[in-house]
């Protein structure tokens, strides 16, 4: 009786408004590390903006690659038509960007293929670095100083809240992904939520702030199929145009 009234007790422990004990181990110090360890991940990202009542949203998803230059995203762009698709291999961006006009005329390639190499550093800030922008919300908690745990969500992952600072980021990440929150993010602290799963991985994280003209811009990203690769299959060489400067 002893036994049973000791593992009942322990039972109500573990089952309580507190969690279990592996969820009282999160820590959201070391989402962003234990994230990035998996390699590879999918995400589906959204981001909003909210100007005068008008609101005009972007969507896309696909798989990317941490530890190296590897994507393979889909992006549904405002106005409709079809969506865009790009695949990130080292130093090359490949995109279906002519794709629309090859329907209406077979010369033209529906791909086409950048050497980012050969970008001038003007021309290179100008052009978003995709895979950059897919991975940055993951690596938003490293700029969190203090986080507060808020409670567990219905799929079971559990959510923290903080504020980000890009001082305190830039000193803890890849210039890369620096240079797309700088792009996609405010410039000084901004609010965030990340909701860890019970490995202490990122699987969502959303942050909505004001723009001085006035907007409100809501990133919302979600991470899922940990490791499970990057399907980097492109069209016929035949389909693709080079189109990097000379």
């Amino acid at each position: 009786m002893r036994l049973v009234a000791s593992l009942a007790l322990a039972a109500l422990v573990l089952s309580g408004c507190g969690g279990s004990s592996s969820s009282r181990r999160l820590d959201l110090g070391t989402a962003r590390a234990k994230t990035t360890a998996a390699g590879t991940v999918h995400f589906a990202m959204s981001v909003a903006v909210d100007l005068a009542g008008t609101r005009v949203r972007t969507d896309e998803n696909g798989s990317a690659s941490f530890n190296r230059r590897r994507a393979h995203l889909y992006k549904l762009v405002p106005g409709g038509g079809l969506p865009r698709e790009v695949v990130v291999i080292g130093p090359y961006t490949y995109s279906n960007a002519n794709v629309q006009a090859a329907l209406g005329d077979p010369a033209v390639k529906p791909w086409t293929r950048l050497d980012t190499r050969r970008l001038s550093a003007a021309q290179r800030r100008a052009q978003p670095d995709e895979l950059a922008h897919a991975l940055a919300p993951a690596y938003l908690s490293d700029g969190v100083a203090r986080a507060k745990r808020v409670g567990s969500a219905e799929d079971g992952t559990t959510r923290f809240t903080g504020r980000v600072d890009p001082a305190r980021l830039a000193r803890r990440v890849p210039p890369a992904i620096m240079a797309a929150v700088r792009s996609d993010y405010a410039n000084r602290p901004f609010k965030a939520s990340f909701w860890l799963d019970e490995d202490g991985r990122i699987r969502r994280v959303r942050v909505a702030y004001d723009t001085d003209m006035g907007s409100t811009i809501t990133v919302d990203a979600a991470y899922s199929d940990f490791g499970s690769g990057v399907d980097l299959t492109l069209p016929r060489a035949d389909k693709i145009q080079d189109i990097s400067p000379s």
